[in-house]
């Protein structure tokens, strides 16, 4: 995959995809009530500052994945074994979101369908793709990116028409002061899934402008969180508050509430192809990160490990928890105990060896 170059509307397209993936269905934030829509704001803004970081080490290192600099900057014996445990990282992570897309489609229709064969068929497809290369992944994501942003904009246009939003639902803003929002930014919304944009580090090397390249990823994250934002605040003008803090799923019963003179009903199907695409681009990636970790610390091609590589993301979804409220308690846990160290104080301690070392082998006037 060295010689791949992915153009920058393909990278935006695959990182605003990335980015909605399971957050766009799921109920993000509500920890801060009716504000969820400003805490995602906010997370986004942490999120942009976490990936300043992330380009920063690009812009150093152009041409590397994550693994590869890592154990130029931190030595080949503490740096390789950092790089190994991205790769876990990124494996646990597609796991987990595999894990979290066939539970929810068999909460939403497939009822009586086991997880194993729902997760095996997204994880089939996604190594598919894969096979074909990353370049057609990001191909993929500019159609597939069409399709969810026609849904989101048939869907908001319906409900308009069908009278049932009421803005007064989001009011008033702040109601019990600044505390649950940053309650809600610092446990979940900085993290999930703006913080996930480590995984992009492996992806970079693969961008055609260097120079151009980190400010369409970020553009992306902007646009995602305002897709985001104004998602949850729609859940929360058509169900009010209570309701979507207590569903899984919020915007399945969102889009539900659409009847237009029993013409247009039953609509909720969108919902599920939004939640099918987003699992498929957010796993996928993540998948393609290992991958392309693997190859570069292990020196394998990446075609030979992905198929060992998928059966392994498999059964550690099928293994992460007994039930979804286990799988859900877990990643709540990673979320604020394990992940920042990966996503903010690794790539952080990176960031000030890279620079303290540009500092000193500066040259110096004469």
């Amino acid at each position: 995959m060295g010689k791949v170059k992915i153009g920058l509307v393909e990278f935006f397209s695959l990182t605003v995809l990335f980015e909605l993936g399971t957050a766009l269905v799921v109920n993000l934030g509500m920890g801060a009530g009716r504000d969820a829509w400003l805490s995602i704001l906010l997370g986004c803004a942490a999120g942009l500052m976490m990936f300043t970081g992330y380009a920063y080490l690009y812009r150093k290192h152009p041409n590397q994945p994550f693994t590869a600099y890592t154990r130029q900057i931190l030595g080949k014996y503490i740096g390789a074994p950092v790089g190994l445990v991205y790769i876990i990282l990124y494996i646990n992570l597609a796991a987990r979101d595999l894990r979290d897309g066939s539970t929810m489609l068999a909460m939403a229709t497939m009822h009586n369908t086991p997880l194993f064969i729902l997760s095996a068929l997204m994880l089939l497809s996604g190594a598919y793709v894969l096979h074909k290369g990353v370049e057609v992944l990001s191909r993929t994501s500019m159609v597939f990116a069409f399709v969810v942003l026609g849904i989101g904009l048939f869907g908001t246009v319906m409900l308009i028409l069908s009278g049932t939003i009421n803005l007064h639902r989001l009011l008033p803003v702040l109601e019990n002061g600044f505390q649950p929002v940053l309650r809600s930014v610092i446990h979940q919304n900085y993290m999930f899934p703006f913080g996930e944009m480590v995984c992009f580090t492996m992806l970079m090397p693969y961008l055609s402008s260097v120079k151009k390249g980190p400010w369409i990823i970020a553009a992306a994250m902007v646009f995602s969180a305002l897709l985001l934002s104004f998602t949850m605040a729609l859940n929360v003008s058509v169900l009010g508050a209570d309701i979507v803090e207590r569903s899984p799923l919020p915007l399945m019963p969102t889009i539900s509430k659409i009847s237009i003179s029993d013409i247009i009903q039953r609509v909720d199907i969108f919902v599920v192809m939004v939640l099918i695409i987003g699992v498929f681009f957010k796993m996928a990636v993540f998948f393609a990160a290992a991958l392309i970790g693997i190859s570069d610390l292990f020196k394998i091609p990446y075609r030979k490990m992905l198929y060992p590589c998928a059966l392994i993301i498999l059964f550690t979804s099928m293994l992460d928890a007994r039930s979804f409220i286990e799988h859900l308690d877990e990643g709540g846990t990673l979320l604020y105990r394990v992940y920042p160290y990966l996503m903010i104080v690794v790539p952080a301690l990176l960031v000030i060896v890279t620079a303290v070392r540009d500092h000193f082998s500066a040259p110096r006037p004469g």
